[in-house]
């Protein structure tokens, strides 16, 4: 955010250091600088921004870390399952056991996903009020940048007619009687 306010003070002493248009309080703007602090202004966007394209990533990788460990845990049960069907002498025992394991895995499974998602939202909550909060903060500076320009706008058309109230003038002036 910094680097647009660094813009705006830029655009200030640019100008400060404008040439007068004599008789006036007006100054007179090269429009080719204007428009490339518009352009630097466009470019830098805020850091939170970028922050939360890296949270969500983050997040993303969560989820899929989270979804890959149940994976695992399902597939170890599921084998060790499948190892103690094979043993004849303890299948009854295989088969409660192979069970309870895979429902604790499925429960541990069914947490993991749901603490995934809960962080998962937590952080893109956060993300959403980051990104709220800087287009709130880039659209109040945009208004007062667009303010400004309109106040730049008029004082120019007044320069321009008060220029050409004078032309008339003269000409009038010079015009025999």
């Amino acid at each position: 955010m910094s680097s647009i306010m660094d813009l705006i003070n830029e655009m200030e002493d640019y100008f400060e250091s404008c040439s007068k248009v004599p008789f006036s309080n007006k100054i007179m703007v090269n429009p080719e600088v204007i428009y490339e602090l518009m352009t630097d202004m466009r470019l830098k966007l805020p850091e939170e921004i970028k922050r939360c394209q890296r949270i969500i990533s983050e997040k993303d990788k969560i989820i899929l870390d989270a979804k890959k460990n149940a994976e695992n845990v399902e597939k170890e049960t599921e084998n060790k399952m499948l190892e103690l069907i094979n043993e004849h002498e303890i299948m009854q025992q295989a088969y409660s056991e192979a069970e309870v394991i895979l429902a604790e895995a499925k429960n541990t499974s069914r947490e993991l996903k749901l603490g995934a998602y809960e962080y998962a939202d937590e952080i893109i909550s956060k993300v959403e009020q980051i990104t709220k909060d800087s287009l709130f903060d880039a659209h109040k500076v945009y208004e007062q940048f667009e303010e400004y320009m309109k106040h730049q706008l008029e004082t120019l058309s007044e320069n321009r007619q008060d220029l050409q109230d004078r032309k008339i003038k003269k000409k009038n002036d010079s015009q025999p009687k």
